[in-house]
């Protein structure tokens, strides 16, 4: 989350704003095992399965975060994860455990095209939360745990991703391009966590190189 979130009151129990409720959020989403998800009916079932309350309570106490927030956690990451995908255009994706393909922490580098010059600019390095695919369709899914001001969480959520992460879409888009395989790549899905809803970002060829051409124009120098 950025440090120009929104001042919202939260329930005494709702995991409180900052980076460190955002990291554990996201240890949590790179190593639960899927099929638990699947196997549990309900948030508070899978949250009581002894394993699955030890790895919420390490990771919790790895980034600092007080026992009292553990069950909200545990609701976000099982929601997330086990409902379908609630897009802001109104449209809906299925579950990520029910996606054809799923890879989680994927890291990418590719080159800085040089423009004019041959020569790479320098690299472009990161980590792709979630690459998952339904049928022939691939998407890149990013999670973001930041506070939103309601009621309308996805007008919200679509400002907040178009105002704070256009940048990161391009670069992940570039990334997952390289990455897709067979595969059609479809674009980006920005996933606020805590409200349950995804902002989606079509992605097509036209789009690949316009922002290559972008990307090869940036000035990777501090001019003197």
């Amino acid at each position: 989350p950025d440090l120009d979130e929104p001042n919202i009151e939260l329930d005494p129990t709702d995991l409180p704003a900052g980076a460190d409720s955002g990291l554990l959020l996201h240890d949590l989403f790179e190593h639960v095992e899927l099929q638990t998800l699947r196997d549990a009916a309900t948030a508070e079932a899978w949250h009581a399965d002894p394993e699955i309350a030890q790895l919420v309570a390490d990771k919790a106490r790895e980034r600092g975060i007080a026992e009292v927030y553990l069950p909200h956690a545990a609701r976000v990451v099982h929601a997330t994860l086990t409902q379908p995908l609630a897009l802001v255009d109104g449209s809906t994706l299925p579950p990520l455990v029910d996606a054809t393909a799923f890879a989680r922490e994927l890291e990418f580098t590719y080159p800085i095209p040089g423009g004019a010059t041959a020569q790479p600019k320098g690299l472009v390095k990161g980590f792709i939360d979630v690459l998952c695919a339904y049928g022939d369709d691939l998407w890149v899914l990013d999670y973001k745990s930041d506070l939103l001001l309601g009621p309308d969480f996805a007008t919200a959520a679509k400002a907040r991703a178009k105002e704070h992460y256009s940048i990161q879409a391009r670069l992940y888009a570039l990334a997952a391009d390289k990455l897709r395989g067979g595969r059609r790549f479809a674009g980006l899905l920005f996933a606020f966590v805590r409200y349950g809803v995804v902002v989606p970002m079509p992605v097509d060829d036209s789009h690949l190189a316009q922002w290559s051409t972008w990307l090869a124009n940036l000035r990777t120098e501090i001019p003197r």
